[in-house]
């Protein structure tokens, strides 16, 4: 179930690409990247709201979809999501898929 940030960490703001569906991080320079590594961070505050105001002016332009703030940490010199949910959005599943399943799946029958 989705959760709400929470009050305190930084924050990246996140949304899903109308496009095509990817998930997409606010940078710093104001555009959409596939990158979490590239979201701009943000504490609680003006700045935050500034940014989900710009988010939401980019869902009603039908640009993107849904953004909203997601908690974020910084590990070393590397920010990522706090929670699981928004890690797997953000990097991908836990387990093989797609083009990479069925080519461990080929590589056992044949």
């Amino acid at each position: 179930m989705f959760k709400a940030a929470k009050a305190g960490p930084r924050k990246a703001i996140t949304a899903n690409r109308l496009s095509d569906g990817l998930v997409v991080f606010l940078s710093e320079a104001g555009e959409w990247s596939l990158s979490v590594g590239d979201a701009a961070l943000f504490a609680d505050g003006p700045e935050l709201e500034k940014a989900l105001a710009f988010g939401k002016e980019q869902h009603e332009a039908r640009i993107i979809l849904d953004p909203y703030a997601i908690d974020m940490e910084v590990v070393g010199d590397t920010a990522r999501p706090t929670r699981l949910r928004e890690r797997i959005r953000a990097i991908g599943p836990t387990i093989a898929y797609g083009d990479a399943e069925r080519a461990k799946l080929s590589d056992v029958g044949g």
